[in-house]
């Protein structure tokens, strides 16, 4: 659905606001996303809050938030290379093409990101017991061992939420942002779903079965919905299938610096609760709850500017507007951060009492409160400058700047070990929190000025 079609099926006055106050289909997407990404986060804390009443900080729970990061971490990674250098190469080839072809594209890279994840899955099963005996050496025996299980449960997990990335990408490539931005909170809903029917018999075991439901369903739609906007000749679909798209030799080669970067940048969450795991018992699930509290503003923040922001400056890029591009990077960059600081200084003077909120009940106690709210206190700063660095990086990944980012996702990695490594023997997870927003702020300010000295090149070229 095009936005001007959700804007009409919107209440009049809701679309007189918007009309008004957007001034443009840009802003007007970004406020669409990030109201529906507020309303998946309020599902995914209405589930947080589910399972921090019925497992609080428990061994089940370390279990699953430890897995589940390798997890994510996987599909996050993949999502940063074929998707990245995908959406720059979808907006070209549209241009000059058509969207038949860019359509044939967008399929193409669809099964070789399906089959690289499924490579993926297959290593990460068989290199399980290795994985967890290194990431948690601060867990008993048969926690390791319970790690491992859900570890192997989890793989269809991996090939439905990764996939789903690729086709949210397709779709926002396309300017389609409704159905990438909403189809997410179906996984938190389908843990609630499994933890209503585990009734008292609520375990690990019963997170992974609702994860993995929520994720088939996500793909499930995302795919209904771009099967619906292709073709429908055979013609078409032998040849998108059959016939190799010269624009995918781009796209592969291209993607092999982001698939690399991603593995070093993405891989700061899963260095976070590996070291995490070194410290006190519950100190993964206290970081976790921590990170939870930051992604909400976050993902009404730099969520939906990434989304929404990612197209028009690949569509720019292909234009050869770089006076254009140099204003639109400053101007979404400066209205995100204004929007972003009060909710920061908010989360950091009340950090307590959103804890205790959102949280505390069951077997999540005034203890658990006070152990989150220390380490939220930190975490909030890294809140500006991850909406800055995320900008600035959509503005990098439209320019193909593959090396810097490559640079940049490294120098992050080693910045991120070393810090933790200093900050937590003496704050424990809020050092690691501390390090975090050490590492997105020296990331945001040389990933600015490397762009905008890009685009001055470019320019002047």
């Amino acid at each position: 659905m095009e936005m001007p079609a959700i804007l009409a099926a919107l209440p009049a006055p809701l679309r007189s606001l918007l009309s008004r106050g957007a001034g443009s289909a840009m802003v007007s997407g970004f406020l669409m996303v990030a109201l529906l990404t507020m309303v998946g986060k309020i599902v995914a804390f209405a589930k947080d809050a589910v399972v921090a009443a019925r497992l609080g900080t428990s061994d089940d729970l370390d279990a699953f938030m430890l897995v589940f990061g390798f997890f994510a971490f996987i599909a996050t990674v993949l999502a940063g290379g074929l998707p990245e250098s995908f959406v720059p190469a979808y907006a070209e080839l549209r241009e000059r093409r058509g969207r038949a072809r860019a359509d044939r594209l967008g399929l193409q890279c669809a099964v070789w990101h399906f089959s690289a994840l499924l490579l993926c899955g297959i290593l990460l099963a068989l290199a399980a017991p290795s994985l967890v005996a290194i990431a948690s050496q601060g867990f008993a025996p048969q926690k390791q061992a319970l790690a491992v299980q859900l570890m192997r449960g989890l793989l269809p997990f991996l090939l439905c939420f990764g996939l789903a990335q690729h086709l949210g990408a397709w779709l926002r490539a396309g300017k389609q942002f409704v159905l990438a931005a909403s189809t997410p909170m179906l996984i938190p809903a389908g843990i609630v779903i499994a933890l209503l029917l585990a009734g008292d018999q609520v375990s690990g075991w019963t997170l992974v079965h609702g994860t993995i439901w929520g994720a088939v369903a996500h793909v499930g739609v995302l795919a209904a919905a771009l099967a619906h906007r292709l073709p429908r000749s055979r013609r078409w679909w032998r040849c998108a299938l059959g016939h190799w798209e010269p624009g995918l030799r781009v796209v592969l080669r291209n993607a092999v610096p982001f698939l690399v970067g991603g593995v070093a940048f993405g891989s700061a969450a899963v260095v976070d609760q590996t070291m995490a795991a070194w410290l006190t018992a519950g100190s993964v699930a206290v970081l976790s709850y921590s990170d939870k509290v930051c992604t909400i503003v976050l993902a009404v923040t730099a969520g939906p500017a990434s989304d929404v922001l990612f197209p028009h400056f690949a569509e720019l890029v292909a234009r050869r507007d770089w006076n254009g591009l140099r204003k639109r990077l400053f101007a979404s960059a400066g209205i995100i951060i204004s929007a972003a600081l009060p909710m920061t200084l908010f989360l950091y003077l009340c950090a307590s009492w959103v804890i205790s909120t959102l949280f505390e009940r069951g077997a999540f106690g005034p203890q658990d409160t006070q152990r989150v709210s220390e380490v939220l206190r930190f975490a909030a700063f890294q809140i500006p400058f991850y909406i800055l660095g995320t900008v600035a990086a959509r503005v990098a990944v439209a320019l193909q700047a593959s090396r810097f980012m490559l640079c940049i996702a490294f120098s992050a990695l080693v910045l991120n070990a070393a810090f933790n490594w200093l900050l937590m023997r003496h704050l424990g997870a809020a050092g690691i929190a501390l390090s975090t927003v050490l590492v997105h702020f020296i990331c945001s300010i040389a990933t600015c000025g490397a762009c905008l000295l890009l685009i001055r090149r470019r320019e002047a070229a």
